[in-house]
């Protein structure tokens, strides 16, 4: 096996949770799911040749994962279905901020957000500052911090309607 395949090998099975989640997020159905992940394995493929390792590499894998995602969601022009996230999927800045259902409920307002949103807030939750963001999805830092701002409007009140909606 060539040098390449191997570290492109190694890459991939250390960073799985991170692939899956991100198309278990981006899909309607297990099946759908697979088709992604199969994409997203083919992009990085594709892409990992070109990797100069100027970024951590599971910043370069996210930035791939997320483009190829965004460009099949928009393919596809369909209308992304809620999914919840996998298990694996942290928050950290939610994780001890309530129960259990109170994470359900963000992580179904998250899962209706637009695909850009989306990849926004995953990637802030995960801890990367406006900065990263903003070079991850080649947006502006203003663009990125003015996004938060009306994804945490948005997801207020997408979280007071699902909790209204459960009562």
């Amino acid at each position: 096996m060539s040098d390449l395949k191997s570290r492109f090998i190694e890459l991939v099975q250390s960073n799985q949770g991170l692939i899956n989640s991100l198309c278990k997020l981006y899909s309607r159905s297990s099946e759908e799911m697979k088709d992604y992940r199969q994409d997203v394995l083919l992009s990085l493929w594709q892409a990992y040749p070109s990797f100069r390792e100027k970024s951590k590499p599971s910043t370069w894998m996210y930035r791939v994962v997320l483009n190829t995602l965004i460009s099949n969601h928009r393919k596809k022009n369909s209308r992304i279905v809620t999914e919840f996230f996998s298990e694996k999927m942290e928050f950290p800045l939610y994780h001890d901020a309530g129960s259990d259902d109170g994470l359900q409920v963000l992580q179904h307002a998250i899962g209706m957000l637009n695909p850009m949103d989306k990849a926004v807030v995953i990637l802030h939750l995960e801890g990367y500052v406006h900065k990263e963001i903003a070079e991850l999805l080649t947006l502006t830092e203003t663009n990125v911090s003015t996004r938060l701002g009306r994804i945490k409007k948005q997801l207020e009140k997408s979280i007071k309607s699902l909790e209204h909606e459960s009562l």
